[in-house]
């Protein structure tokens, strides 16, 4: 598996991941309504608008093709917004692996903490944030694509604890 910056061009295969995860894990968060043409329509015109910004983090991991990605925005504090493994790649640390790269890219560019939030019911993903070293703060209800959602905020005082 080899873990590289993200291109403007690969942001059409990054939109089909983010599609088929959030399909995948979030069946039970969002109205089911939501992800037939509505979830593609939303994140396949949401990745066509993104601008990657200096500092910003924007990997995938490829193998034959892309099979993961993790988008990180600096502005100023890290924030990690999407880390998303193609369900049929999960379980074979694709994600853990791109958590690693992105935090050596926000310490190499002077960053020393980071934060994200995580729907509240997915159990999995708040022990795999915590696996890495994130802490458990606040519940907040986030406004996701016009849906209201408990949220954990997971954070990270010092980043390079997940190089490891």
């Amino acid at each position: 598996m080899k873990i590289r910056q993200a291109k403007h061009s690969d942001f059409n295969r990054i939109a089909d991941i983010h599609i088929e995860s959030w399909r995948n894990s979030y069946l039970n968060v969002l109205p089911s309504d939501f992800f037939g043409e509505k979830i593609v329509h939303t994140l396949k015109q949401h990745w066509s608008k993104v601008e990657i910004q200096d500092g910003d983090v924007v990997l995938v991991a490829e193998e034959k093709e892309i099979i993961g990605f993790i988008a990180v925005w600096c502005r100023p504090t890290p924030f990690i917004d999407n880390l998303h493994v193609k369900p049929s790649q999960r379980s074979r640390n694709v994600g853990t692996a791109l958590m690693r790269a992105a935090a050596e890219e926000l310490v190499k560019n002077g960053n020393s903490t980071g934060f994200l939030w995580v729907f509240n019911s997915n159990v999995y993903a708040i022990r795999f944030y915590e696996n890495l070293g994130g802490v458990q703060k606040e519940l907040d209800i986030k406004e996701i694509f016009g849906h209201d959602v408990i949220s954990r905020k997971m954070e990270w005082n010092d980043i390079s604890t997940i190089i490891k």
